[in-house]
């Protein structure tokens, strides 16, 4: 057996067996139905996923490059008042997208923002891209080194967004500051 995932096939099928086992217990415990099609279909579905799967267990790990996420110095404090902050936001959003839902009208007008922003760590673009898809109402759909694009809800979620990123990417800038180069620490594109 090689590191690259090339099981025999007898080896495969009984690991694929054994691990479909679990996956089809799921998959009762998730259904509604339980005759013969159904139960059949379940097995058929759990033992096709767990073929598939089995030789990734035994591939060879990627390694991360270490230049970028060796040490991340963060303030506790920073990243605390962060936390407080995004959830704080998540709430709010969270009730402004059931009011949206439960209008008779239905004002929703969905639409996309391009954020365009310089952010100091890919950790930090991450951080944002996260935090804007955790917020009800928006979802990070791409992003790359300088711009994300963002589905909102409606106009007041995409507003609160557009450009820099708001709020949001500000306080996500003054979490990462101290990884920003000299001179670059506001994220100015």
């Amino acid at each position: 057996m090689s590191g690259g995932g090339t099981d025999s096939p007898p080896r495969r099928g009984r690991a694929a067996l054994i691990a479909s086992v679990p996956l089809f217990c799921f998959w009762i415990a998730l259904s509604e139905k339980f005759d013969l099609f159904h139960l059949g279909l379940g097995a058929a579905s759990a033992i096709a996923v767990a073929w598939a799967v089995v030789p990734l267990h035994h591939a060879a790990p990627t390694p991360l490059p270490n230049a970028h996420f060796v040490r991340i110095p963060l303030c506790l404090h920073h990243l605390a008042a962060y936390a407080a902050w995004l959830l704080k936001e998540i709430f709010v959003a969270a009730f402004r997208v059931a009011t949206v839902v439960l209008d008779p009208r239905l004002p929703i007008r969905p639409g996309t923002v391009r954020i365009t922003d310089r952010l100091p760590h890919p950790l930090a673009r991450a951080t944002l891209a996260h935090s804007i898809t955790l917020t009800p109402g928006t979802v990070t759909l791409e992003c790359d080194e300088t711009t994300m694009v963002v589905h909102a809800l409606n106009k007041d979620a995409a507003a609160s967004l557009a450009g820099d990123g708001g709020a949001m990417a500000a306080r996500v800038r003054r979490l990462y500051a101290r990884l920003a180069p000299s001179g670059t620490s506001e994220g100015a594109p």
